[in-house]
Formats: C-alpha cells, sequence, structure tokens
C-alpha cells in the first residue's frame, strides 16, 4: 500500500512538472465568449474556483451551486454575460457576472444588471443578488462613477491569474486569462455595424429636421450593441436624460438617483396614464411604451414608429421641464 502511495506521488509530481513546463502559442486576440466559456468550465469542475467566486461577491463559501447559464436575455432589460445562482442558509443569491476583455460599455449597462437583479427578486428566481464585473482590473479601475455606482465587486483577471497559478492542472485557462489582460492593453477600436449606422443617420435626420428642441447629437460610429438612443442631458449634469430604447423598452426619462423610491411616490400625481415609473437601486425612469423598431427594415417602414416615438421623448421633455416635476427630481438627486 505504500509502495503504491510512493508511485501515485510520484506521478502526481510528474505530471505537475510536465504542466509547469508546457509553452504555449500567443493567443492574438481573446474574445469575451472565450474567457466566458472558461470560467464557467471552472465553476462547474472546481469548487475552489466557486468558492473564491462567492467570496469576491461577498457571499459566504457554504453555498452550493444550483445553477449557472450564459448570455441570458430572458427579458427587455438586456443581457447577463454569466448568471450563477448559489443557494446557502440566508437563501438565494443571484450572481450576475458582466465579462469585459476590451469591448467598452454600453452607457447604463449596469444600471440595466441592477434592473435584472431587481425583477429575479420579483419573480423568485433569488432572494438577493450581486452584480460583479469579471475583467482585466485596469479595465475596472478606468470606469466612471456612474458604472462603478452599479457594482458590487470586481473579479480581476489578475486574481483569476493568482488563483489559477496554483493549480498545473489549469495552466491553459490561466494562460489564456493572461493572454486576455495582454490583449486588453493593446487597446480596443469599435467597430461600426452598417445597418444600424444607416438607421442611426436616418434616425438623426428626421430628429433634427423635425425635432431640433431635443437636441440629438449627430452619430458617430455604432457598433451592433446601439439599441439604446442616448440625447443629452436635460439638466443637472448627467443626472437626467432622455433614452429611446428603440428594440422593444419604449421611451424613457433616466433620472440618476439614490431616492428613487421616494421620487417615483413623488411624481405620481403628475403622470399621464401611459406613463410608468420605474424605480432602481440607484435610478429612476419614467418610462411610455412605444413601438419596437426593426433597425434592419427599409427606414420608410419604419419612419411613423420613429416619429411616433420622438414625439413620445417631446412629451417626456416637457414633463422634466415642468416647474413642478423639475424640482421634485432636483430635489432628488
Amino acid at each position: 500500500m505504500i509502495v503504491d502511495f510512493l508511485g501515485w506521488a510520484s506521478h502526481v509530481s510528474s505530471m505537475n512538472r510536465y504542466r509547469n513546463n508546457l509553452s504555449y502559442d500567443t493567443v492574438a486576440r481573446v474574445d469575451e465568449i472565450v474567457t466566458d466559456v472558461l470560467a464557467m468550465d471552472l465553476l462547474h469542475s472546481s469548487p475552489e474556483f466557486f468558492r473564491k467566486v462567492l467570496e469576491v461577491a461577498g457571499e459566504a463559501g457554504d453555498m452550493e451551486l444550483v445553477a449557472i447559464r450564459r448570455s441570458v436575455a430572458d427579458t427587455s432589460l438586456g443581457e447577463t454575460d454569466i448568471e450563477l445562482i448559489a443557494n446557502g442558509p440566508a437563501g438565494r443569491c443571484g450572481i450576475l457576472i458582466e465579462n469585459k476583455v476590451r469591448a467598452p460599455l454600453m452607457d447604463r449597462q449596469f444600471a440595466r444588471y441592477r434592473m435584472r437583479g431587481e425583477a429575479g427578486i420579483q419573480t423568485g428566481q433569488w432572494t438577493r443578488f450581486r452584480v460583479v464585473l469579471m475583467s482585466p482590473r485596469s479595465y475596472y479601475e478606468a470606469l466612471g462613477q456612474e458604472h462603478c455606482t452599479h457594482i458590487d465587486a470586481n473579479l480581476s483577471y489578475e486574481d483569476v491569474v493568482e488563483f489559477l497559478g496554483g493549480y498545473p492542472e489549469f495552466s491553459f485557462k490561466r494562460h489564456v486569462f493572461e493572454s486576455a489582460i495582454t490583449d486588453f492593453r493593446k487597446g480596443y477600436v469599435k467597430s461600426p455595424d452598417s445597418a444600424m449606422m444607416d438607421f442611426y443617420q436616418n434616425y438623426w435626420a428626421v430628429a433634427s429636421s423635425e425635432f431640433p428642441q431635443l437636441r440629438m447629437l449627430r452619430p458617430d460610429v455604432v457598433g451592433k450593441d446601439g439599441s439604446w438612443i442616448y440625447f443629452p442631458p436635460l439638466y443637472a449634469g448627467n443626472s437626467v436624460r432622455l433614452i429611446h430604447k428603440f428594440k422593444g423598452i419604449g421611451c424613457e426619462l433616466a433620472i440618476v438617483t439614490r431616492n428613487a423610491e421616494k421620487l417615483a411616490e413623488s411624481l405620481a400625481p403628475f403622470l399621464t396614464p401611459d406613463m410608468i415609473v420605474r424605480p432602481t437601486k440607484s435610478m429612476a425612469f419614467v418610462n411610455v411604451k412605444t413601438p419596437a423598431i426593426n433597425h434592419i427594415l427599409n427606414f420608410q417602414a419604419v419612419r411613423a414608429d420613429v416619429v411616433l416615438s420622438l414625439q413620445t421623448l417631446d412629451r417626456l421633455r416637457r414633463f422634466a421641464m415642468n416647474d413642478d416635476v423639475r424640482q421634485l427630481i432636483t430635489a432628488a438627486l
């Protein structure tokens, strides 16, 4: 028995030396789907990595993994890169992970993560949630406050690399995460999407000629994820602005505030029947549902819906500029 054990130990030691001496070709470009899949594989195969993620998220290490999904888009509130559900004595926790290698964040991207987290509480998926950014550390450190306020923790690639360094069997995964860090340092150039850019140009032409009061800026480069059209802030710095979420959510007045529930109550007497206030942890949205627009169609086929949406946005602008409403919003900032 002792001989067998020594033989097994010698074999393990030999395998570890072999793994430690392996060299890999340089990975010139690491796409986020690759680190998504590697992270999910680690969560399934390594209880230690699962506990590491729980620790980063501020959760107890004795929880058990209940479910894990990738690219979750169950609602119109956007997409979660990795959705992890863990269960413990304090109930279920949804850990919503946004993974970034080099791509820029869309405006309000993490605000929508919080909205999805709150929706999960309402539907009984979990009793609480955490929003985690998995990215190179310098990516997180470069984020503006408007994003950081919605993030509970950063699972940095550097931390992942350090963790994997203790497990020779994960040496290739470690190499990929190291390559992703190097890839990030090379910078990012946003890739234009021709169909989206054509739609934006036509949309801007209508907005600038027929609704100049909305002050829509001429579009620059637009990627395929540009389904939220942002208008310049109305007042209070960048805290109050209009957004057209043309894939189905509709037109919204977005207000950055830590007093969203109180603001929603105070705005109620001023709302028209088609206006709905949606408070979240750090924002309040006054929403008016408008038709979803398929930007790939010929613009003339959707022009009437664009005009209707711009009319709705102008109505939300007038609502926000009402003296009483503006006073309430400003007091809540």
